[in-house]
């Protein structure tokens, strides 16, 4: 029964992802997605409890595998600068993508108008670099990097990581990503990174 149910939600999501690409999120309505779907408003309420919901199960459906590989980029015995250089090229080759950059575009539109921005920063974002941070955490306690505060250090990790590329590709400025600059860019975001947190 409880695999009956599962598949019956992700058929759902599935339904929700071809409205939300016909009409818009904005336009897309769980009347919409019900009716799409063959069954009751009711039905579809006691699996989400709002369009949003839905909506960010979508976009982790889409794009949340992707960033689970390259969150796992990482593991305990890495050495910290190789695996910050793995978990930086993995990560920019991600986050840069068309549809990606799609959703973080409309996240933003909608922050200030529903509950979007939140929930997907909470199952995406969030989630991601609190492992990072809990990584960090370790390799400070083993005297590998300087102590400090390892979300405060994820965050500034993840800044070093993006600032050559996200506002152009927010702003679509740059349509093309060679991969050796990408590279090259995330090898200065870790040594940049390792310099500040060297133990010392």
């Amino acid at each position: 029964m409880r695999k009956k149910s599962e598949e019956r939600r992700q058929a759902m999501i599935d339904v929700a992802a071809q409205v939300f690409n016909e009409i818009g999120f904005e336009g897309a309505s769980m009347a919409e997605i019900s009716a799409r779907i063959g069954g009751s408003k009711a039905t579809l309420y006691n699996y989400f409890s709002s369009k949003e919901e839905i909506f960010v199960e979508v976009m982790l459906k889409q794009v949340g595998c992707q960033f689970e590989q390259a969150f796992s980029a990482l593991n305990d015995e890495d050495d910290v600068r190789q695996g910050l250089l793995r978990l930086a090229r993995h990560y920019l080759d991600i986050v840069l993508k068309p549809e990606v950059i799609a959703v973080k575009r409309l996240a933003m539109y909608y922050a200030g108008k529903s509950d979007l921005g939140p929930m997907l920063y909470e199952r995406g974002p969030k989630r991601g670099w609190t492992r990072i941070a809990e990584f960090l955490k370790r390799k400070m306690d083993e005297g590998k990097l300087h102590q400090g505060d390892a979300w405060i250090a994820a965050l500034q990790f993840r800044s070093l990581v993006e600032s050559e590329w996200m506002d152009v590709r927010m702003l679509n400025v740059v349509t093309e990503l060679p991969a050796d600059q990408l590279q090259a860019s995330a090898e200065r975001a870790v040594e940049a990174f390792v310099y500040l947190y060297q133990p010392r």
